[in-house]
């Protein structure tokens, strides 16, 4: 990379803001050049943000065994439940699938959550109750995936009480890994991530 491309990028990363900043840092950091990881890290110091961010860009630029992975979830499983906030079960993923159709248009949906297993469990029964009511009336596609995306659901149910981090949860943090590594021990800040739409 010539030295004319390391100053645009520098230039434009003076002009970001600090969400701008700390979203590179924690989620989009992935494949970052160590030439730019550098400028990265120096905007983050010139600033004086978290120097936790420097542990988000380092670990999503790192492959992590599955005991690593385990670990960090596991720490996401000890929290309270980001749904009912409550702490009776530890916490596990799921996937919510959903299809909704009028006439000929059809919508599917497919989200991953994280929360305690009873909570996970009334969202995928929410989801078999909206598939099933609304996902038929869409030619072809409503007929077709409406009992496709039942089935995931009720697989993706059996799963939501499993006793050590099952492979949504574990897939969730390998994926939110930059951000899980800067927030940690930080319980309000991995709640937010739990929280948040973005997988």
């Amino acid at each position: 990379m010539s030295e004319l491309d390391l100053d645009k990028i520098r230039s434009n990363y003076e002009l970001m803001s600090d969400t701008e900043i700390i979203r590179i840092a924690t989620q989009d950091a992935v494949g970052l050049r160590p030439e730019v990881a550098d400028i990265l890290r120096s905007e983050i110091n010139k600033r004086k943000l978290s120097t936790k961010l420097l542990e988000g860009v380092v670990a999503q630029n790192t492959t992590y065994e599955l005991d690593e992975l385990t670990q960090y979830a596991e720490t996401l499983r000890n929290l309270p439940c980001p749904n009912c906030g409550l702490k009776n079960d530890k916490l596990n993923g799921t996937v919510i699938h959903t299809v909704k159709s009028f006439v000929i248009f059809t919508t599917s949906e497919r989200r991953p959550k994280v929360a305690c297993p009873t909570c996970l469990d009334k969202m995928n029964e929410n989801a078999i109750s909206s598939t099933a009511l609304l996902g038929w009336w869409g030619i072809p596609w409503g007929l077709i995936k409406t009992p496709i995306y039942i089935y995931r659901n009720l697989k993706s149910k059996k799963e939501n009480k499993e006793q050590q981090a099952n492979k949504t949860l574990l897939a969730f943090t390998a994926h939110r890994i930059g951000e899980i590594i800067a927030a940690n021990g930080e319980n309000e800040k991995l709640l937010e991530i739990l929280k948040s739409e973005k997988y």
